[in-house]
């Protein structure tokens, strides 16, 4: 059921919607654990989901290799968390910055579209959703203020 996006819009390239958390003592592990994911079969079984982290955050990410669609990679990311909402509610009481992210390269003529029920769904978490969009590497940047001259 892949989404059409708005009447003659690309989607974003490069899409990715991820659970963001940040704060102290938050990596891979701390992530596994507070999601029990290391027994979960539902994890296991969702092809295109992985978890990355750096210092000081973590992420449960939905790419392309599910879908290229945000509407279904924020589905996806909905459902396996509607399960968790008390380890999400943990991770806030803890004193972690908790998020959703939705990320791609927004090139000219591109658009992203989230459904009604997806966007009910995301509300339903009770967190942020932030949107994040990159230039696709190589690209100069395009100096906005270039036609002054």
């Amino acid at each position: 059921m892949e989404m059409e996006p708005a009447a003659g819009l690309k989607p974003w390239a490069d899409l990715s919607t991820s659970l963001v958390v940040s704060g102290q003592e938050v990596d891979t592990g701390s992530l596994v654990m507070e999601f029990q994911l290391a027994d979960s079969e539902e994890f296991a079984s969702l092809d295109g989901v992985g978890i990355h982290s750096g210092p000081g955050w973590a992420t449960l990410t939905v790419d392309e290799r599910r879908s290229k669609c945000a509407d279904e990679q924020a589905a996806a990311l909905i459902g396996f968390l509607r399960s968790r909402k008390s380890a999400l509610e943990a991770l806030k009481e803890a004193g972690k910055s908790v998020r959703v992210d939705v990320a791609g390269v927004a090139e000219f003529g591109s658009g992203l579209h989230l459904s009604p029920d997806v966007l009910a769904g995301l509300a339903e978490l009770g967190i942020p959703v932030t949107f994040t969009t990159v230039r696709a590497s190589g690209e100069d940047e395009e100096d906005p203020l270039a036609w002054l001259g």
